[in-house]
């Protein structure tokens, strides 16, 4: 069957968007799977964003945000990686909001700027889609 490659750049800070999102990468994979097609999608993690991809958001800089559907979205990442969406978060913001490596959810690659795997992944022929708060 023929692929469908897909890089997404993530940087929502808003929950409930972020939730959103999500669902909406969710319902593309399953469009392209409807079509007969594969998906093949890479999800790039920076900014603002880095925050749900933390196990814990204590000792972050991220502590005093009340996020109400964390689990939630754990949990739909997890079903995600499930589905074979690869997961990359920048160690950028890891550092400047002090998210150590151990915190992030199991999966979760870690790259030195995702803007080096942003272009790489376009040279391979992944379609860019940037995903933010409009």
């Amino acid at each position: 069957t023929k692929e469908v490659k897909v890089v997404w750049d993530m940087t929502i800070g808003n929950e409930a968007m972020f939730k959103d999102r999500l669902g909406l990468i969710q319902q593309t994979a399953d469009v392209i799977r409807k079509n007969g097609m594969t998906p093949r999608f890479v999800i790039v993690i920076h900014g603002p964003a880095t925050k749900f991809f933390a196990r814990s958001l204590a000792g972050t800089r991220f502590e005093n945000e009340k996020l109400e559907k964390l689990f939630d979205i754990h949990s739909i990442i997890l079903e995600m990686d499930k589905d074979n969406m690869t997961f990359i978060q920048c160690q950028v913001p890891m550092t400047r909001n002090n998210v150590s490596e151990d915190n992030l959810l199991p999966f979760i690659s870690v790259s030195e700027t995702v803007f080096y795997d942003l272009a790489i992944l376009q040279m391979k022929g992944y379609a860019y889609i940037p995903i933010n708060e409009m």
